[in-house]
């Protein structure tokens, strides 16, 4: 997404600005496959303190990116993390232990039709927003995806719900519009994915090892405000 952070000019939000490589032009932003970017300066957020920072950031980058076409290549994408999303939106079946794809098939089971319209997203919001004073927040290490904006906000809200602790009446808080439940089903069965994924592979690590066991109370809040619980 270099060719969008050059010509970036929203005022609201920060992105981080692509290095150009020596001798090549501004259709070709890496080198040997490696691209650089210009340091951003920021802190991570507290996110014990501060979430509501990255739902205002991710809604000014959002708007930014509206208008963007939908890239070619996001079809084409084979991986835990792109898996996740068509597990999410487009039927892919369940994969993984039993225990997960146990839980997957009950979000499964809750699902309906969304209204709200896709555009380009940024699907890891939470860990990903720096705040610096007197400068707009920033918004980096953005993996596109093609969904409602909606849905953003909602892997960002489950997410601090399932990984750090935040209360679950912020799925409420954050609500976005008609559809908000079924963005949450989403957001969660986006994460469970590669969760399953890599558990096929026996390769949990990290806040993976404990997912299954951290999502499960979410899941049921989550189910039991889409009458699926």
């Amino acid at each position: 997404m270099c060719e969008v952070y050059a010509e970036w000019s929203c005022d609201d939000v920060r992105v981080p600005e692509p290095v150009e490589p020596h001798g090549t032009t501004h259709t070709h932003w890496s080198a040997d496959g490696w691209g650089a970017h210009v340091f951003v300066p920021g802190r991570d957020l507290d996110l014990t303190r501060e979430l509501e920072r990255v739902r205002e950031a991710g809604d000014a980058f959002h708007r930014a990116v509206g208008h963007l076409p939908r890239p070619p290549w996001i079809d084409d994408r084979d991986d835990p993390w792109a898996y996740g999303d068509r597990l999410a939106w487009e039927g892919a079946e369940p994969q993984g232990d039993v225990a997960t794809a146990d839980l997957i098939n009950r979000l499964r089971a809750a699902l309906e039709p969304v209204t709200e319209p896709g555009q380009v997203i940024h699907g890891d919001l939470l860990p990903n927003v720096l705040v610096d004073d007197g400068r707009p927040p920033a918004v980096i290490d953005w993996p596109p995806y093609v969904r409602p904006a909606g849905f953003a906000s909602a892997i960002a809200v489950t997410d601090a719900v399932t990984f750090r602790g935040a209360p679950t009446a912020l799925l409420e808080e954050w609500a976005t519009g008609a559809d908000w439940n079924q963005l949450l089903i989403r957001a969660l069965l986006y994460r469970l994915g590669p969760t399953a994924v890599f558990a096929a592979r026996n390769r949990l690590m990290g806040s993976l090892v404990t997912h299954l066991e951290r999502v499960r109370p979410v899941a049921e809040v989550v189910l039991a405000r889409a009458g699926g619980g």
